[in-house]
């Protein structure tokens, strides 16, 4: 791997663990074992890295949020996708954990964060207007606007919720209840047995918990 990869890759592990406004320079020559002096040359301190490593996971959660879900209707392909969204999140969640801090700090990249929360509800949205359409919910214009923003914001703030909640719990673990916490709010809007479909994603969550642990 390259030098400026490597940077890259233990920036993020010791941003995510310790906390970005813990980190210095210093601290990630130490654990790469390099001068300050050899980080410099590739990155001239902190602040590229975090713009660099923010391009990365902007363009990795894009992607995601763009890729069509083929099976809108099968549970697993629905768990699949989200869990997937929570990952991303979680790879890079020093950004959520500080966000105000680090959008203070680093103005540039406010707009593009706005930009990609907004990306997130347009996202959201169109997921709740298939499901609607094909009959397998039934909500209001009005509903569907807000459900679309509670998908949205928990996709924000879920890293730090779940810090303050359980910070020992695994990532995996903690991951497949968000999913669930998300997933289940259609539970009020199903067409056809509400109860039963949420009996059928508790079950699906205690699996997926079974093999994450």
């Amino acid at each position: 791997m390259k030098t400026k990869d490597r940077i890259l890759q233990y920036s993020l592990q010791l941003f995510n663990d310790e906390g970005e406004q813990n980190v210095t320079p210093v601290d990630i020559a130490n654990v790469l074992d390099i001068s300050p002096g050899n980080l410099y040359y590739h990155f001239k301190g902190k602040d590229p890295i975090i713009h660099q490593l923010f391009v990365d996971f902007e363009e990795e959660f894009r992607m995601v949020l763009n890729a069509p879900i083929d099976k809108p209707l099968e549970l697993s392909d629905n768990w699949v996708y989200f869990y997937i969204l929570f990952e991303e999140i979680a790879d890079f969640r020093f950004f959520y954990r500080n966000l105000q801090s680090i959008l203070e700090r680093y103005p540039e990249l406010e707009s593009r964060f706005r930009r990609l929360v907004e990306q997130k509800i347009k996202t959201m949205a169109s997921i709740i207007d298939t499901l609607n359409e094909t009959g397998f919910i039934v909500i209001s214009p009005v509903e569907a606007e807000q459900m679309a923003e509670r998908f949205a914001l928990q996709l924000t703030y879920w890293p730090t919720y779940q810090t303050l909640l359980d910070s020992d719990v695994s990532t995996p673990v903690s991951i497949h209840k968000g999913v669930y916490g998300l997933i289940s709010q259609l539970t009020p809007y199903v067409a056809d047995g509400a109860q039963e479909f949420l009996i059928l994603l508790t079950e699906f969550r205690d699996k997926m918990l079974r093999n994450a642990k």
